[in-house]
């Protein structure tokens, strides 16, 4: 590298520094995340990724309420015990964040117990040009959806995670459950719903970030592992797949360096919003290494794109790509 090309790199350093601070670029990185090598079917409270801005509210949370208000016929100021109150449902529904890297453990699949967003929203009325909700948390985080995402039939005000009360990491007393978006929507310690009209920009929207945060296609090799040394026989190649609330039609796995591409088996997902799991049987025909990658398609057939895409400002994008060894 020339004198001039380095001075040249390290000028394009330091203004990317400027245009993108440090808490833009570094802090999408979960404070958890799972250790473990094949993915279960439900992730455990305690190996689901944690990602907040500064970690739980210290402020004292009882008495905790839910204020609904703004342009509304009828303001809602709720207690846990009220809403708890309230016919629920239980659904089983995947989160990411949206700095998960390709191939990356920063998502988890819970069952989430809770009452239905759009049950509250009926009781609120929101006004005829009403088209925003701006949320609220305890740990001063902020951020906004469009109204209509709130009567998703998958909205939903969660106070249970896998048939517990949600623990402060993962935002009790109450947190939103988003199905399609990423995390940052996913919003946590829950205290206050604004219906409004007009564009509202959230916590991480007012640092460069998507407002939309659509989950992108993404799938995942779990097993084998990067740089694994396999024997010389049968080998079963397993993974998951996610999209959102878009669902998974399917799984294509390539053992030849993508010259190829074979279909994968695909097992019933545990609900419309949860990852799907996928195997191929692979019968190596001679030793040394391969080169092995995954891609899906969604139900809508949309595709996962083969470039990599960095995390700012949408999230990442790319095709998950190992190398494994035949002895």
């Amino acid at each position: 590298m020339t004198r001039l090309r380095f001075l040249g790199l390290l000028l394009q350093s330091f203004f990317l520094l400027i245009l993108f601070p440090l808490k833009v670029l570094g802090d999408m990185v979960p404070r958890v995340i799972s250790k473990r090598k094949e993915t279960l079917p439900i992730t455990s409270v305690t190996e689901f990724y944690i990602e907040d801005i500064s970690g739980p509210p210290d402020n004292p949370i009882d008495p905790w309420h839910l204020k609904i208000s703004g342009q509304v016929a009828n303001s809602l100021d709720l207690s846990l015990a009220q809403i708890r109150a309230l016919p629920s449902i239980q659904q089983i529904a995947t989160l990411t964040c949206i700095g998960n890297p390709v191939g990356g453990r920063a998502m988890g699949n819970a069952r989430w117990t809770g009452v239905p967003l759009k049950s509250l929203l009926k009781k609120a009325d929101p006004e005829f040009l009403a088209n925003r909700l701006i949320l609220r948390a305890g740990d001063g985080y902020y951020e906004s959806i469009p109204l209509k995402k709130g009567y998703h039939p998958g909205a939903l005000l969660a106070y249970q995670m896998n048939d517990q009360p949600l623990t402060r990491d993962h935002g009790y007393p109450l947190r939103l459950i988003l199905p399609g978006l990423y995390g940052i929507k996913q919003v946590k310690w829950l205290n206050e719903i604004e219906i409004s009209r007009g564009s509202f920009k959230g916590y991480w929207q007012e640092r460069g970030w998507t407002q939309k945060a659509q989950v992108k296609i993404c799938s995942r090799i779990d097993t084998p592992q990067n740089a694994e040394t396999l024997p010389f026989r049968t080998q079963v190649i397993k993974g998951i797949a996610f999209s959102g609330d878009r669902g998974i039609q399917y799984v294509q796995v390539s053992t030849d360096g993508e010259k190829s591409w074979a279909l994968a088996r695909l097992e019933k997902p545990l609900s419309p919003y949860s990852w799907v799991f996928w195997s191929f049987k692979w019968k190596p025909y001679r030793r040394g290494p391969f080169n092995l990658a995954v891609k899906a398609t969604d139900l809508y057939s949309g595709r996962q794109e083969d470039g990599l895409r960095d995390a700012f400002p949408s999230g990442v994008a790319g095709i998950h790509r190992i190398q494994v060894y035949i002895a």
